[in-house]
């Protein structure tokens, strides 16, 4: 075998052991991370909050933090990634699954670790920086560190969006879940009617939406349709009650429109109303 040849094979065996390293690292990553969340320890300040609330057990607080934290998990999105990476979702998906990760909050934490080296977390970062630098020209831009959690927050800062954080209600799973996760549900669907208020003008004194699916303003399609849902059910009401009252015209506001006495029940009777 020629000299060439011996050399192209050693190449090609040193790829694939960078390829299964990478694959093995990767794999104890997430399997360290579930461990960590798994058998969260309650710490000293843990300790002296629920001491001061005297309302649950250590035991009762640990197995919420571990419950509320694979909710966040569970619940975090592409979206929220993409903005993170300055990506589409559907690019920010293309980008983790192109490491290895198939779950978008695994690779968020997989970059922001300390803990973590190599070309993928340097790469990764380094396109980051670059479309911050080009979008918002590299000499206005302020990055306050080193690490990934600064790169992330000087990209939160500049972009200034409004709709950073993913609303999204897995309305089956959380009607099984703890009080707690139920309230928090419900916040969401609160927010995202609101978020879709915004995006809401008045025409023909009636509410027209201005946008045409929920990603626009960070929301699920779920929570966009019950707040279609909602506008639309009272654009009817005003209708039906002109037929009657043609000289009569409310002056209409979507900023001025409030849910009050909103809570996990009424949430989930408009999901089973508008979606279900």
């Amino acid at each position: 075998m020629k000299h060439s040849h011996y050399l192209f094979l050693i190449v090609l065996l040193l790829s694939a052991c960078n390829s299964y390293d990478h694959e093995s690292y990767i794999a104890q990553f997430k399997a360290d991370f579930d461990n960590n969340i798994n058998n969260y320890q309650v710490s000293a300040k843990d300790s002296a909050r629920i001491l001061n609330a005297n309302m649950q057990s250590i035991q009762e607080f640990r197995t919420e933090k571990i419950a509320n934290d694979r909710f966040y998990i569970d619940n975090y999105s592409w979206y929220q990634l993409g903005k993170n990476l300055m990506l589409s979702p559907d690019e920010a998906k293309v980008e983790a699954n192109k490491y290895g990760f198939v779950r978008p909050y695994y690779f968020l934490e997989f970059l922001k670790s300390e803990s973590t080296i190599g070309p993928v977390k340097k790469q990764v970062m380094k396109d980051v920086r670059n479309r911050l630098y080009d979008k918002h020209g590299k000499d206005s831009v302020q990055i306050f560190g080193c690490d990934a959690s600064d790169l992330f927050r000087a990209v939160k800062r500049h972009e200034n969006s409004k709709y950073y954080f993913f609303l999204k209600v897995d309305f089956e799973k959380v009607k099984k879940a703890s009080d707690k996760q139920k309230k928090v549900a419900a916040q969401m669907t609160k927010g995202a009617f609101k978020r879709l208020l915004e995006k809401t003008v008045v025409q023909n004194n009636l509410y027209h939406i201005t946008i045409t699916k929920g990603e626009e303003i960070g929301v699920s399609e779920d929570l966009f349709v019950i707040g279609k849902g909602l506008l639309d059910e009272s654009n009817r009401g005003f209708i039906k009650m002109r037929k009657t009252q043609p000289n009569y015209m409310m002056n209409l506001d979507p900023g001025q429109v409030r849910l009050v006495n909103f809570n996990w029940d009424t949430a989930y009777s408009f999901y089973k109303r508008y979606v279900k």
